[in-house]
């Protein structure tokens, strides 16, 4: 690298004071090899965070959905994907090809996502390789590895990781592109473009993002950027007509909740949302009663604020450091920017934002609380790095009992199919009688309970006016239910299926008596009887 331009390429820029660069002949000197050891010690612990206990968490519906789709052929993936969801089809068609040679066993699904959230790490560190210095890059990548948020989303089977991956790679792909001549980088960007699309809707904002960059500090190739996003818009185009199809219906999209809490007409909890995702950003939530991955907060919006405070200092200190290189601040800071101030502004008129979909950003948010905690050392010239190292120490120090409580208590986690499965295989008789208050409350409970019962799924009609949808458990049916079986269990998915479950709950009730309910954690079973089970010697394990 060259001396400092002002609004130079990534090629002509060096990056910012204390970046290691080899002498030239001298590819590992010993700076390098220094750096290159802390890396790897970085993604050592990384891999052991994100594959540690893989299988322990139960499944729940949208980790369910995937194995679901997965047992179809491949041309009936794609039309399901058009059909009944709301994201583009890679994620699944990588998944199908998986389970296919991997099974679809609780750890070997979660595999990908952890496999995708480690290779984020190098990708980090990778990324920023024209546009930070040293330690900027080693603690970016060590505060990616150690993120609760990315470590969950890596530890769940769905798309988060994969776009991480790709966002990542694709933002290293433009930097690259920019910084060199020749098409060879474009063409890699292109296709990393399209690949990106086609794992999560949100990968088109950062697109755009990236499109917003170009124009304003890189004009000069701004027809090469606008020809390599024309060819992955060719690459993506047979999915074209399924992405109309899908934002015509909202597949899905009716039973999104807002943030964590239920949906909400108001858009009092839409400005909440950004305080939310900073704590998970942080430290995982959850912690002091913040928001968490799966679970709701019970702290007010200033509460969570004060929480948050060490944080959204340290943010404000690395965003002035690198206000004087707006270019990098721009590349850095516009794919979470664009991709949240769109999804929230889209969430005042429907709710559509969910706080896990966007821990694909945790590396930007790394960055920028990177490049505080160096300056913030760099205040104190004689103990600079003393200085950064404690301050990042505190920092992380947040994430310790939330990575406690995430691998050591497994039933503090929402959803607990498997337990919810194995109390009602311990009590079922064989003539006891199924309802499912959904597809996935179906799918999820019986990947756990596999004895072969007669049941009724209520599938509930979305998109309808509350005062026209039809009974989903008709009076009538419930007293025939009654007259020809002993017991009825009803199993109900949480809070997607809440309308549905105080529908059906009355008819049950008249035409059977109560035999309790049990809530694991957002998986309530009912029970309700003609016969009583059989007195135990410990208690009912159901509440009556």
């Amino acid at each position: 690298m060259g001396q400092h331009v002002p609004n130079a390429s990534p090629a002509r820029m060096s990056p910012p004071p204390g970046a290691g660069e080899a002498r030239p002949g001298r590819l590992w000197t010993p700076a390098r090899m220094r750096a290159g050891a802390a890396l790897g010690g970085i993604i050592a612990l990384s891999a052991g965070l994100r594959f540690a206990r893989l299988g322990q968490p139960s499944l729940w519906s949208d980790e369910m959905f995937v194995v679901w789709l997965a047992r179809f052929e491949w041309h009936d993936l794609l039309r399901l994907v058009r059909a009944v969801d709301f994201h583009p089809p890679l994620y699944y068609l990588v998944m199908k090809a998986w389970i296919g040679v991997a099974g679809a066993g609780e750890a070997a699904i979660r595999v990908p996502s952890a496999g995708f959230g480690l290779l984020c790490v190098p990708l980090t560190y990778a990324a920023l390789r024209r546009v930070a210095a040293e330690p900027v890059r080693l603690l970016s990548a060590l505060l990616v590895g150690v993120s609760p948020f990315q470590i969950m989303a890596g530890q769940e089977a769905r798309m988060y990781t994969l776009l991480a991956v790709l966002v990542l790679a694709g933002t290293l792909a433009l930097t690259e592109a920019v910084a060199r001549e020749g098409a060879g980088w474009w063409l890699i960007y292109a296709a990393l473009a399209a690949l990106t699309a086609a794992t999560d809707y949100l990968g088109l904002l950062v697109l755009a993002a990236h499109g917003v960059w170009v124009a304003c500090w890189e004009r000069r190739v701004f027809v090469r950027w606008l020809a390599a996003a024309g060819g992955a818009a060719a690459l993506y185009a047979p999915w074209l007509p399924s992405l109309w199809d899908q934002a015509i219906h909202s597949h899905g999209l009716d039973q999104i909740v807002l943030s964590h809490g239920g949906p909400s007409a108001s858009g009092v909890i839409v400005y909440q949302i950004p305080v939310d995702l900073l704590g998970l950003f942080a430290f995982g939530g959850s912690l002091f009663g913040t928001t968490g991955y799966l679970s709701g907060g019970a702290l007010g919006p200033a509460e969570r604020l004060i929480v948050l405070l060490p944080f959204l200092a340290v943010l404000w200190l690395g965003a002035t450091a690198m206000a004087s290189d707006r270019r990098t601040a721009a590349l850095l800071g516009l794919p979470p920017a664009v991709t949240i101030a769109a999804t929230l502004a889209a969430s005042l008129a429907k709710p559509v934002f969910l706080l896990r979909w966007f821990s694909f950003l945790v590396p930007f948010y790394a960055v920028f609380l990177a490049r505080g905690i160096v300056a913030a050392g760099e205040r104190f010239r004689e103990h600079g790095d003393r200085v950064s190292v404690l301050l990042a120490a505190g920092l992380l120090l947040y994430s310790l009992p939330v990575l406690d409580r995430y691998y050591l208590d497994p039933l503090s986690r929402p959803y607990q199919w498997r337990a919810a499965a194995a109390l009602v295989k311990a009590l079922a008789g064989p003539g006891d009688f199924f309802v499912y208050a959904d597809g996935p409350a179906e799918q999820t409970f019986t990947y756990y309970f596999r004895d072969a019962h007669p049941s009724l799924n209520l599938d509930p009609v979305d998109g309808e006016p509350r005062g026209r949808r039809r009974d989903p458990l008709p009076a009538a049916e419930a007293r025939r239910l009654a007259e020809r079986f002993p017991r009825v269990w009803l199993v109900v998915n949480g809070a997607p299926t809440s309308s549905v479950t105080r529908r059906a709950l009355p008819a049950l009730g008249a035409a059977f008596r109560s035999g309790g309910y049990r809530d694991f954690h957002g998986v309530e079973v009912y029970l309700f009887e003609t016969t009583p089970l059989p007195p135990t010697g410990g208690g009912s394990p159901l509440r009556r």
